[in-house]
């Protein structure tokens, strides 16, 4: 249905009319009638599944909609000016100067063969007219003002040379550089660290207030919109199915979708508690896919039989380089988990988790300490013995982006049976008949098994993906930010579908990831890892509701809820100046 009609406002800066968007090529309308107002210091926010029409509807606000897509119904205003069959030389003056765009993975709209301050100084050349000297000496005014430490060194780094929070506050700065009036965050946080997150977005919040700009914030995350915006769209299938003021959004929502989006983020936020099993949420994302509901086969031949640990790790140390580019990754790292059980690894960018994941896997140069899988001391493997042990299938990786780790060329059915003919002692018709058992068991139809990855939706390709390493039935599972890159719906699917299978399978699961949330609502136990160190580690309610470490405070404290407010981003701010966090 379309959203309401809205009416006439001097006050505002962008106004959206009944927006229909379609599809020639395709002969299909893609987005049914949307219709806002962003007024002059507001901030307004766009929240919905992948697919639902929200970054679509930017790209229309911007100009820059896909070939053969473009807005067949309504009008778009900016600044009181109907900006419907403007020229590109019209659009290309309008961007930058009136309205501007932040949008996710800020390395893949930034140069990686030119310094990031030559970056941000050639659009004030090109715009402005600035002598070399004067655009540079903006160009670091910039990146101080998007609170960047030493923006003298960070001028002259190259992309692969700074973390994601850094390259997305460098994009920040290209963005408001030439001062315009309208900001659209499109995903601006998603995917980066909890802190980082929480950082970007309290700079947004800042230069609101400081320099005057009104934003659209898109996200799939309702707790990102709620802390930033005063009135929210809730898109799903190309309809505003719910808008209105942010908090009766979240307290009194209407639409059985916005009422799906509150539940879940109830159910794997930190407003949940950490502790006991959480009863299942039918999500969106359920719902999405016309795929039956299938439970899963009981494979009793896999649950634990002893509770002997399936991964010890002592005093590990991993370093990297040599002489003077030695570089410590992590230092005197310990934990255990036993059969059936979950622990959690949260920390930043860099802290170590990934590193800790590899030394696992026999993949990182371990330089102190050990570690044993199964019984095994697996430290020192020689390159034959850490194959064989791979070809096993003792220990599997599950990754954050199911797209790369998929072959693009391979359906289904071969993805998920790539394990087993490795492995090899299988005739093609029982390989092909786990390969059936295992999809069911994800809750995937098996009438996906013929499509190519490209085919599926994020979350079924991530439920492939932990079909593929579950198959050998492993005694444990990595899962690397598995749940990082999707939409709330998709999330909480995919940590329901992973509780299900630890409860049924039996193996035992190292779950990294930066949400807090996320590790929350699946974790037995947490270890926080800050500098390369575990700074603290326990029982994930104790690690939740009473961290000790002023970096576990700040990360309780970045989390996202759906009653976050000023005064937790006063307390961030001293955390931060505390713990020095970029």
């Amino acid at each position: 249905m379309p959203s309401a009609q809205i009416p006439a406002d001097r006050d505002a800066v962008l106004t959206l009319t009944d927006v229909r968007i379609h599809n020639d090529a395709a002969d299909e309308e893609l987005v049914h009638g949307v219709s806002l107002r962003l007024r002059r210091g507001g901030v307004v926010g766009i929240v919905g599944e992948s697919g639902s029409g929200k970054s679509l509807t930017c790209k229309a606000v911007l100009g820059v909609l896909p070939e053969h897509v473009e807005v067949s119904g309504g009008s778009i205003e900016l600044l009181g000016r109907d900006v419907g069959g403007l020229s590109r030389q019209e659009w290309t003056a309008l961007r930058g100067t009136s309205i501007s765009a932040v949008f996710q993975d800020p390395a893949s709209y930034l140069n990686p063969s030119i310094r990031v301050g030559k970056q941000v100084q050639e659009v004030l050349r090109i715009k402005q007219g600035l002598s070399r000297a004067a655009a540079k000496q903006r160009a670091i005014e910039l990146l101080e003002a998007v609170h960047l430490r030493d923006p003298e060194y960070v001028y002259e780094q190259y992309v692969h040379e700074l973390s994601g929070g850094m390259l997305q506050r460098v994009l920040i700065a290209i963005a408001i550089s030439l001062e315009p009036e309208v900001l659209i965050a499109d995903e601006a946080t998603t995917a980066l660290d909890t802190t980082v997150q929480a950082g970007i977005l309290d700079l947004l919040v800042e230069l609101k207030d400081r320099i005057g700009l009104s934003l659209v914030v898109v996200s799939h995350d309702l707790a990102v919109v709620a802390q930033l915006c005063d009135e929210v769209l809730v898109m799903r299938e190309g309809h505003v199915v719910e808008q209105g003021p942010t908090s009766a959004i979240l307290h009194t929502p209407q639409h059985e979708y916005t009422r799906l989006l509150v539940a879940e983020h109830e159910q794997y936020g930190l407003n949940a508690s950490a502790t006991g099993p959480r009863p299942p949420v039918p999500t969106a994302a359920s719902t999405a896919v016309p795929v039956p509901v299938l439970v899963p086969e009981p494979r009793s031949s896999t649950m634990p039989a002893s509770t002997e640990p399936v991964l010890q790790v002592d005093g590990l140390g991993v370093h990297f380089g040599r002489g003077r580019g030695r570089k410590q990754a992590l230092e005197g790292a310990s934990l255990v988990i036993r059969p059936g059980e979950t622990v959690g690894v949260i920390g930043e960018s860099g802290a170590g988790k990934s590193t800790l994941a590899r030394a696992v896997l026999g993949l990182a140069p371990v330089s102190a300490g050990s570690v044993q899988v199964a019984g095994r001391d697996i430290t020192h493997l020689s390159g034959r013995e850490r194959r064989a042990f791979g070809r096993d299938g003792v220990v599997q990786y599950v990754f954050q982006d199911p797209l790369r780790s998929l072959d693009p060329e391979h359906t289904v059915a071969v993805s998920v049976a790539e394990p087993l003919r490795i492995r090899g002692g299988l005739d093609r018709a029982a390989i092909d008949e786990a390969v059936r058992r295992q999809v069911r068991a994800v809750r995937l139809d098996e009438s996906l098994l013929d499509r190519f990855p490209g085919e599926l939706s994020g979350g079924q390709r991530q439920r492939v993906a932990i079909a593929r390493a579950l198959i050998s039935s492993p005694r444990l599972l990595i899962l690397d930010e598995p749940v990082s890159a999707l939409d709330s719906a998709n999330r909480v699917a995919i940590l329901e579908l992973l509780r299900e299978l630890r409860s049924t399978v039996g193996v035992a699961m190292l779950f990294i990831s930066h949400d807090l949330g996320s590790v929350a609502g699946i974790s037995d136990r947490t270890i926080v890892l800050y500098r390369s160190r575990i700074v603290e580690a326990g029982d994930t309610a104790h690690i939740v509701n009473a961290p000790e470490h002023p970096y576990t405070r700040l990360l309780v404290g970045s989390a996202p809820t759906l009653t976050s407010g000023p005064t937790d981003r006063v307390q961030r701010e001293r955390l931060r100046a505390g713990l020095f966090v970029s």
